[in-house]
């Protein structure tokens, strides 16, 4: 673990223990080994920024387990043996910090929608005219606008793996989860161990390098969706905001664990709301081949049609059209066959990786 993450750490000064759960915004941290209590490296001379707004865990660390279990048992081509390489103790839960971005956005687009029309075209010597149906596109303006609500991860350091990095930082706001900062919330009196990481990141900064293209985006994609099912060309969308504040310091939930297969590592990521989630897993190459081989013969049936054109020819159109017929019977039937192995093979598999979940 150590090696992928490098979270919040502190090193007791008196027995050398590392403490990774405590409050980075309390002048003293105790050590949970010696109870010895030590000056908190994290407050400086400066002013500690403390967060306004903290959301809380709707999720408990078995919600978070059967979610990745779930994830593993119903995806396909991993192995069945996966559970043996995952230990419950490496769960980890985690507060990062976030910027909250509000606001309001306008859209001002522009673009061609297709339609169809009929023309009379004559013929090239003048004699015949007929109707024709032609696709054209005629000019199309709009506005649309709306709220945003978004959080941004605030943290730049290199000590976070990329995966959560990527995972947070551009994240949908709960505001029904949201609370008002209260450190007891955090659950550090109640023996739980949340970590941390310290926010280092300037607001004005991290909306330029999310926020701006993230709200723009939205903007297009709620004008794309007044042409929904239209065929569309050349769009273009000028878009403004307006920013409630400047971004609002949030701490956010989030589990996750590492676990490595073969020498690879791999992880399940999610929210401490259990509402997305993000994941890598091994893959059984033997089932991916024994699959591969499946689809492959009915690929090559698929394309004995041919033996029809060579009968033809080798002989009349009555044989070419009964080997036609049979060629339709037997395509039929080794697609059923081939799909029942392949799901009667991916189903045994889930089916022994729910066995092993069940003895977690």
């Amino acid at each position: 673990m150590a090696e992928s993450l490098e979270l919040q750490q502190v090193i007791c000064p008196s027995c050398k223990q590392v403490i990774s759960s405590f409050s980075p915004f309390a002048a003293e941290v105790e050590c949970p080994y010696c109870h010895n209590k030590a000056f908190n490296p994290l407050i400086t001379a400066k002013k500690v920024p403390v967060p306004e707004r903290l959301i809380i865990f709707k999720t408990g660390e078995r919600d978070f387990e059967q979610a990745m279990i779930s994830n593993l048992v119903e995806r396909d081509y991993v192995p069945t043996d996966i559970f043996k390489c995952i230990n419950p103790e490496n769960v980890i839960k985690a507060y990062l910090p976030m910027f909250l971005y509000e606001g309001r956005y306008q859209s001002s687009w522009s673009c061609k929608v297709g339609y169809e029309a009929t023309e009379v075209r004559a013929s090239s010597d003048g004699t015949k005219v007929k109707n024709k149906t032609v696709k054209k596109y005629a000019p199309q303006t709009g506005t649309s606008q709306g709220n945003f609500a978004f959080l941004c991860l605030a943290y730049e350091g290199k000590d976070i793996p990329e995966e959560l990095r990527t995972f947070s930082t551009q994240f949908p706001y709960n505001a029904m989860a949201s609370k008002e900062y209260d450190p007891s919330l955090l659950g550090l009196d109640s023996g739980e161990s949340p970590m941390t990481l310290p926010l280092n990141a300037d607001t004005d900064l991290i909306w330029t390098k999310y926020g701006d293209s993230l709200v723009n985006q939205m903007a297009s994609d709620n004008a794309k969706q007044q042409l929904s099912g239209e065929d569309i060309k050349d769009f273009r969308a000028s878009n403004s905001y307006d920013l409630k504040h400047s971004g609002r310091y949030v701490l956010a939930p989030f589990w996750f664990v590492y676990y490595t297969y073969n020498n690879e590592k791999h992880y399940f990521i999610m929210d401490g709301l259990g509402e997305n989630t993000s994941m890598t897993t091994p893959v059984n190459q033997e089932e991916v081949a024994f699959v591969e081989g499946k689809e492959r013969i009915k690929k090559i049936v698929s394309w004995l049609w041919l033996l029809a054109i060579v009968m033809m020819f080798v002989f009349n159109f009555t044989v070419a059209l009964v080997t036609l017929g049979v060629w339709l019977v037997a395509k039929i039937v080794v697609n059923i066959l081939m799909n029942k192995q392949i799901n009667s093979r991916l189903e045994a598999s889930r089916e022994e990786r729910r066995t092993a979940a069940a003895g977690l």
